[in-house]
């Protein structure tokens, strides 16, 4: 027995606690890169339709590059989730992360010679979604094979607060350095990507998946291969509940954005305020993320994502005939709190009870599911909103959500979730 092996036994020969999250090297490693490459994307992320406005007037094309970043990461979950399966997961990181450092870097020379071309934003756009397919794939086993399971509950909170903190964060800095200099937020997103790069590459821990054995040695059509994850996840009554869960409710937040904003205009909101009021939403998401295990323990992984299902219908009531903005601040804000801890739930399961090499398949499966309907909400709710007004539309949204949590009330996948030997908490 080496020395290092030695250090994480206590004397009677049995496993020590595993160190804590704060000294796991290479969690820490991959956690920063991506903290820092989350924060470039969100400050890049609102300045490309303040480009394109810029250069062309134009809002049906500043939408463009989001839409084709969208359709490039949907059209390819499937297949790189299959690749992160079955590919060494380190190299998939380091080479996309060069391929969006190299995407994005090539906007800041077109942006200093004022040459702006809409088809090759769009090309970037395409290409950081295709990569982040793979990567989210990759890093989504990587995290299985650098964290015990009894720390995956702090280390999804952590993720969660990530995306929160650099949702927060991003888009005002991002706003700020494009009014300095309009190539500025796209050559520090490049320098992210070049973060995630070193870091990535710097892991040493082996990351990836544990082979099963071979069943036989007929080679797989093609589309059953790049489907594997997507029929784990239907197949399976928990991983198929939490992408149909996921589905109804980031289609409804995603109509809400767009209708909360058209409403506090309504109420004499001013942008500022509006800008603020997305701020205190992304400010109290990350406190849900930090307290998320804790609170998830307290109170049982299955009541608290109840309580989360019941309070959205309850606080889009809430919000649609609240008499003042900052009322529908604090009720949307009461929302992406509650919610950030049982999406942790969701996902600690999600991980534990996948085999290691389905990791990437089926958590981007997963993510397609949940996406699958989410990218219309904006359009159907802002046609709604436009014919019968905000307050209607918000009270259909809540009625969504009220038939999404009458739903998962009764199903038996949710309902054994503190029971199950491999129970989030």
């Amino acid at each position: 027995m080496t020395t290092e092996q030695t250090s994480d036994d206590d004397v009677d020969g049995r496993p020590a606690e595993p160190r804590p999250l704060h000294r796991n090297r290479d969690f820490n490693l991959l956690w920063s890169g991506q903290a820092v490459s989350a924060l470039g994307t969100q400050m890049s992320g609102i300045c490309y339709p303040l480009l394109v406005l810029a250069a062309t007037g134009s809002a049906a094309k500043a939408g463009l590059v989001g839409s084709a970043t969208l359709v490039g990461s949907l059209l390819m979950l499937l297949p790189a989730g299959v690749v992160a399966d079955r590919y060494p997961r380190k190299r998939i990181m380091v080479v996309t992360s060069l391929l969006q450092l190299l995407a994005v870097g090539s906007v800041v020379p077109a942006v200093l010679a004022h040459h702006i071309w809409l088809p090759q934003l769009m090309v970037v756009g395409a290409v950081q979604g295709c990569s982040s397919a793979f990567f989210t794939g990759a890093s989504r086993g990587a995290v299985r094979r650098v964290v015990p399971s009894a720390q995956l509950p702090a280390a999804m909170a952590l993720t969660q607060a990530r995306g929160q903190a650099a949702a927060m964060i991003g888009p005002p800095v991002g706003g700020a350095l494009f009014g300095v200099a309009q190539s500025l937020p796209f050559g520090l997103d490049a320098l992210s990507f070049g973060a995630i790069t070193v870091t990535s590459a710097l892991v040493r821990s082996p990351l990836d998946p544990e082979r099963r054995p071979a069943t036989g040695t007929r080679r797989e059509p093609l589309r059953r291969v790049v489907t594997a994850g997507l029929r784990y996840v239907l197949g399976n009554p928990y991983l198929r509940m939490y992408a149909l869960w996921g589905a109804a409710v980031n289609a409804v937040a995603a109509g809400m954005l767009l209708m909360v904003i058209v409403l506090a205009r309504s109420r004499g909101a001013d942008p500022t305020e509006v800008g603020a009021m997305v701020s205190v939403n992304a400010l109290c998401g990350l406190g849900g993320s930090l307290l998320g295990p804790r609170l998830a323990k307290l109170l049982g992984g299955r009541a608290w994502v109840l309580i989360t299902s019941w309070l959205l219908p309850f606080c889009a009531v809430g919000i649609a005939f609240a008499p003042w903005v900052w009322l529908m601040t604090v009720l949307g804000a009461v929302s992406t709190f509650t919610i950030m801890p049982a999406i942790i739930v969701f996902q600690v399961r999600a991980t534990r009870i996948t085999p290691d090499d389905l990791q990437a398949q089926t958590g981007n499966a997963v993510q397609l599911l949940g996406s699958s309907v989410s990218w219309l909400a904006p359009s159907l709710f802002g046609l709604l909103v436009d014919s019968q007004g905000a307050r209607t539309a918000i009270l259909l949204a809540a009625a969504l959500y009220g038939a999404t949590a009458l739903w998962l009330q009764g199903d038996r996948a949710l309902r054994g979730l503190d029971q199950d030997p491999v129970s989030p908490f």
